[in-house]
């Protein structure tokens, strides 16, 4: 068998394959020896057909059988014998320029090949800007988390001579007004509301704050740019209203009653807040990591990313995208949208591949397992999730693969010039 190069451009290259006569002849023979012992042919035992009969009724699927083996086998061999060394084999090699003029002739044809980016890393990591954040978790955010709790635990209570309050549920009866006139959909009555949760649009629940049960009054807001309903989007309302009811939440004592809604164990109000805090370290814990990792693989896209990503493999991710929305029976993003999911994910690899290659970055199995150890932790069972995650290769390799991201993120955070941003507890997990 004979490779060249024939073309280069860009990512793509293409290989002219040539397989002597010899071989296929041979192929041919393997294909006509198979036909012949596994067809039956009346009035002969298998095995025992005359060639010209066997010649007569099947050479037309020999032949096809032939070629497709030869060309099938010959692929990969061809790839190696190239000698390009950086092919991206998730991209399938495409057979074309098929000439084949029978078996006393050479078959050529050509393989459409792509190699990976180039990702150049030359740029000095201490000299590159980045922001770590670090979680605090302060007194308040403490005692915030335990009310919050108490909240959860807590009990309704309607007050008619109470002045609506930021957390007081409410109900609220309205019908908002455009330049005077009624709109579609900006009707309700006795609509539930935690006021402070942010469910209607800006200024609306702020404007039920200090009134009573009984009491009406008007909302002038201004919806969003953004809102949902393009023909209210950026206009100015007013929403006569009435104030149905008014409820307290009625907090729980913090006593053993309480404490055991959250813990098995706690007793006293120090053992509470001891647990609360723990629980805290965790989450906030894993809220930091996500953000730090992030934070370093935007930085490595912005900093080493730019280049082309093989086309052919764009398309084959995308495809998949697609056929799985479809299989989910979910709305289809936009062309547009998948096109550039999939180069942002490429990018991604393409630029960690090359980071963790030229740096040198191994997996660190010992660094796995203080990974599960830090999930695992949240587990009352935390030993038995930790060992089901150790015999379960799928789940093991899952945690590695977070561990790994973490490891990448620690030596860049180690080798750039690092900013340090502390936030609190609520500044990282509070959901905007």
């Amino acid at each position: 068998m004979q490779v060249s190069i024939e073309a280069s451009e860009g990512l793509n290259r293409q290989l002219k394959v040539i397989i002597p006569s010899a071989d296929y002849k041979k192929a041919r023979r393997k294909e006509f020896v198979m036909i012949s012992k596994n067809r039956k042919f009346p009035g002969f035992r298998p095995g025992h057909v005359p060639a010209n009969i066997v010649e007569r009724e099947y050479s037309a699927e020999i032949n096809e059988r032939t070629l497709s083996s030869v060309i099938n086998n010959s692929v990969f061999d061809a790839i190696r014998q190239s000698k390009i060394s950086n092919i991206e084999f998730e991209s399938m090699p495409v057979v074309g320029n098929i000439t084949f003029n029978g078996s006393d002739h050479d078959l050529v044809y050509t393989l459409e090949i792509e190699v990976k980016p180039d990702v150049n890393l030359e740029k000095d990591l201490a000299s590159i800007d980045i922001e770590k954040v670090e979680g605090e978790i302060g007194d308040s955010d403490l005692e915030k988390m335990i009310t919050d709790l108490r909240r959860q635990s807590g009990k309704w209570v309607e007050n008619a001579e109470k002045a609506a309050a930021n957390d007081d549920r409410v109900e609220v009866s309205f019908e908002g007004f455009i330049d005077g006139n009624a709109f579609e959909g900006g009707k309700a009555s006795s609509v539930p509301l935690i006021l402070g949760s942010g469910r209607m649009i800006p200024g609306f629940e702020d404007q039920i704050v200090g009134h009573k049960a009984g009491e009406e009054f008007d909302i002038n807001v201004t919806f969003p740019e953004n809102y949902g309903k393009k023909e209210l989007a950026g206009k100015p309302a007013v929403f006569k209203a009435k104030l149905e009811r008014v409820s307290e939440n009625q907090l729980p004592e913090l006593d053993e009653k309480f404490f055991a809604y959250f813990s098995d164990t706690a007793k006293t109000v120090d053992d509470f807040r001891s647990e609360v805090r723990k629980n805290m370290d965790r989450e906030i814990s894993k809220v930091v990591n996500d953000r730090n990792v992030k934070t370093v693989v935007d930085k490595l896209v912005s900093e080493f990313g730019g280049f082309d990503i093989p086309s052919r493999l764009a398309e084959t991710y995308a495809d998949n995208i697609k056929k799985d929305y479809e299989s989910r029976k979910r709305p289809l993003p936009s062309d547009e949208a998948i096109a550039s999911s999939v180069k942002h994910n490429l990018t991604v690899k393409y630029v960690i591949d090359a980071f963790v290659n030229k740096y040198g970055i191994k997996l660190d199995p010992k660094a796995v397992e203080a990974y599960i150890d830090m999930v695992a932790s949240a587990y009352d069972s935390s030993e038995e999730y930790k060992k089901a995650v150790m015999n379960n290769k799928q789940m093991y390799y899952k945690f590695a693969d977070m561990s790994f991201q973490k490891q990448i993120a620690d030596y860049f955070f180690d080798h750039a010039k690092l900013n340090v941003t502390k936030k609190s507890f609520y500044e990282l997990t509070q959901v905007l």
